[in-house]
């Protein structure tokens, strides 16, 4: 299980039209920390990493499960705590992206400094 702390929103970082999440850590440029949310981990994600397809991942109070899990969320998320929290259904083969986790359900939760993201 990773436990992380959003700690800055980028001001392009949330948007009503598009349902997802840009995630990184601190060591996000200038550039990215503008569209992105930044967390902070609380302890070692490459140590505690064990998601999979069906693994919950819980913001704040909101409980969400994954649907599909991108081929580069693990590498991503472990060394640069990047990965994006898609909440729209999972698009068809060609269309996915594997720095992506698509979450049900389809509902955007409210980010806010502080909030709490717990992966598996």
């Amino acid at each position: 299980m990773i436990k992380s702390e959003v700690i800055e929103i980028g001001a392009k970082a949330v948007s009503k039209d598009e349902p997802m999440v840009i995630l990184f850590d601190e060591t996000a440029s200038p550039r990215l920390r503008e569209v992105s949310v930044i967390q902070r981990f609380e302890n070692d994600a490459a140590k505690n990493y064990d998601l999979k397809i069906g693994s919950k991942i819980q913001i704040d109070d909101q409980v969400y499960h994954v649907k599909y899990l991108g081929e580069l969320v693990e590498s991503n998320l472990t060394t640069i705590g990047h990965t994006v929290l898609n909440f729209k259904p999972v698009p068809e083969k060609e269309h996915l992206q594997e720095n992506v986790l698509y979450l049900e359900p389809h509902t955007m939760p409210v980010i806010k400094q502080g909030t709490q993201i717990i992966y598996g």
